[in-house]
């Protein structure tokens, strides 16, 4: 399954770097807030559906699709682009920012959960961003 693996992808001070140059680019706040309500969320897990909470989107496909546009502006700033790809061969740019558990749904609902890469989570924690 794509973005199982929790096999880091870059250092604490890489996402730092990165996370940097993607407030640079003026992204919006609601990519951050959802950084933000992971990193801070139990294990930095999370829901699509509780991202889009976070950053108040309508619905868990806007969160997907702007989750999917931050970790694609990070994995840039990284130079890293994810060797997994969806069955259209365009990349899985979430797994820049978390991985999965295929077999660890959300208890109440069984929805997909997003974990934090724990580089990422400690960059957020040292930068004081969560």
């Amino acid at each position: 399954m794509v973005g199982t693996s929790a096999e880091a992808i870059a250092t604490v001070e890489q996402f730092k770097a990165a996370l940097l140059a993607a407030r640079d680019k003026n992204l919006p706040d609601n990519h951050f807030a959802m950084l933000r309500a992971q990193c801070r969320a139990a294990d930095a897990t999370i829901t699509a559906t509780q991202l889009a909470a976070a950053a108040k989107y309508e619905n868990y496909n806007a969160a997907n699709l702007q989750y999917g546009t931050l970790a694609m502006n990070v994995a840039t700033a990284l130079g890293y682009t994810p060797e997994e790809r969806h069955a259209d061969g365009s990349p899985c740019w979430w797994t820049t920012l978390s991985y999965s558990n295929e077999h660890q749904a959300e208890e109440h609902t069984g929805h997909f959960q997003f974990i934090m890469r724990p580089e990422l989570v400690a960059a957020l924690r040292e930068m004081r961003w969560a």
